[in-house]
């Protein structure tokens, strides 16, 4: 329910803060536009929003609200560069770099990444010891559960790429990290658009160069577009629910497997049959069934352990 009276209050509303943002007077224009945002989460208010909060040094309640539809940011140069810019007051760094490779960035690519590398090289002088110890902890997240490996990777997000990349190059390597983290962070390299071979400790202990250049979207692999068509074509109509539940199940063992995928998937069906309980082909083989079998076992560990990890976090919580 809105919280205006009528249409002929809002409007008056809107107009006030329109008023107030004209004349720069920033504090009103974001309460107003704050309230009409709560009211109406559009693109018009979110950017108008964003602009007073920005210009009002509310700088962390700027990218929060920004965060919701970062899309709408890539409409012109002027909302892509105040994104950049409320990025960058919250040392947003990586983000903002992941911001600018997109593909509908690519006319102020160029300008965006130039203004990141100012800012870091900034940020270095004055946050230098902050940086440091937010790199040190990142660095360790073997060392600490998975909630806290998820809240020092967002902490590590306000990096220069330098360091960044560093801790990224040895988390990657480190046997004790949850798979989930380590497919993360291949995820978050991806969306760096970054071209240098990494080294990967995977699933099965053993150590592979990964060319990143290569690397693809999860849903990208073969094996997952397969699964897809089965749960919701076919599963999908006869077991809704079931085909519900299972879909969570495998995008989780995906990003698990990533970027081995098709390599271990390699009969994608067969796999979500097995995971459903559903009949199988007479001619399944048993090479085949205890393979899968053996690889969904080892990747329900992993699961129990991050569903664990999640059930300890809420459980702390008052």
């Amino acid at each position: 329910m809105s919280e205006f009276t009528s249409p002929a209050a809002r409007e008056k509303a809107l107009e006030a803060a329109r008023v107030a943002f004209e004349t720069q007077n920033w504090s009103v224009a974001a309460a107003g536009f704050e309230r009409l945002y709560q009211d109406q989460q559009t693109a018009e208010l979110n950017r108008y929003l964003v602009a007073s909060l920005y210009h009002d040094q509310q700088y962390a309640a700027a990218e929060q609200v920004a965060a919701e539809q970062d899309g709408i940011y890539l409409q012109s140069s002027q909302t892509f560069q105040l994104r950049l810019d409320v990025a960058l007051k919250n040392q947003q760094f990586i983000f903002a770099r992941e911001f600018c490779e997109l593909p509908v960035a690519q006319d102020w690519r160029a300008g965006g990444l130039a203004q990141i590398v100012s800012a870091e090289t900034a940020s270095q002088t004055t946050l230098g010891t902050t940086q440091r110890v937010i790199a040190k902890q990142f660095y360790h997240l073997g060392d600490v559960s998975f909630a806290e490996q998820r809240q020092r990777l967002e902490r590590a997000r306000q990096l220069p790429l330098s360091q960044f990349m560093q801790g990224v190059q040895y988390l990657l390597v480190d046997p004790f990290l949850h798979p989930l983290m380590r497919s993360t962070l291949l995820e978050e390299l991806l969306r760096l658009r970054t071209t240098e071979p990494v080294q990967l400790h995977w699933l099965d202990d053993q150590v592979y160069t990964v060319q990143t250049k290569n690397l693809r979207p999860v849903n990208a692999s073969l094996a997952a577009a397969e699964m897809q068509h089965f749960l919701q074509d076919q599963l999908g109509q006869s077991n809704p629910v079931l085909a519900a539940n299972v879909q969570q199940v495998v995008t989780l063992q995906l990003m698990m497997l990533y970027p081995f995928i098709d390599k271990v998937v390699t009969l994608p069906v067969l796999w979500v049959q097995i995971l459903a309980g559903l009949p199988l082909p007479t001619e399944v083989s048993s090479t085949d069934l205890n393979r899968i079998s053996d690889w969904q076992e080892r990747l329900n560990h992993y699961s129990a352990e991050l569903f664990g990890a999640i059930g300890d976090e809420k459980h702390e919580k008052p």
